[in-house]
């Protein structure tokens, strides 16, 4: 299971396709493709930004049963399902952490400090990789 566990921290790394899906308000799942967090440091605690005002971040607050799919589409298909929880950072240390210059033209305070900057925190309980038509489930 390790070296499951291994190599889906290695694509987690190194892709930038990143889609969330939660539990939205009429409970059907709802999906974004995000940002991923510019610091990626393993599976266990993933981090993406977003609006606080999006329904992907309302819906978050209600239930935060989540899960995220990462893959790379080379000559080798490879893909990362994780499920578990996701949550709402309000602490401004992370929030700066996870701030790209980049996003200065979404959020009229140009900065990591505007109430409309999001940052979702999500940790992982299970997940599934697959490469080479095989798939494995692993513990995170």
């Amino acid at each position: 299971m390790t070296e499951v566990r291994e190599q889906a921290e290695r694509l987690y790394r190194k892709v930038n396709t990143f889609v969330l899906t939660c539990v939205g308000e009429d409970g059907y799942p709802l999906t974004k493709a995000v940002v991923p967090g510019k610091h990626r440091e393993s599976l266990s605690e993933l981090y993406f930004c977003t609006n606080t005002s999006s329904k992907f971040a309302a819906a978050i607050t209600m239930n935060p049963k989540a899960s995220v799919y990462f893959y790379s589409r080379g000559i080798k298909w490879q893909g990362c399902f994780l499920k578990g929880d996701m949550e709402i950072v309000t602490d401004l240390g992370v929030k700066e952490k996870y701030w790209q210059d980049r996003f200065k033209g979404a959020y009229p305070e140009q900065s990591f400090t505007d109430p409309d900057f999001c940052v979702l925190r999500f940790t992982p309980v299970s997940g599934r990789y697959y490469s080479n038509y095989h798939p494995v489930d692993f513990a995170v």
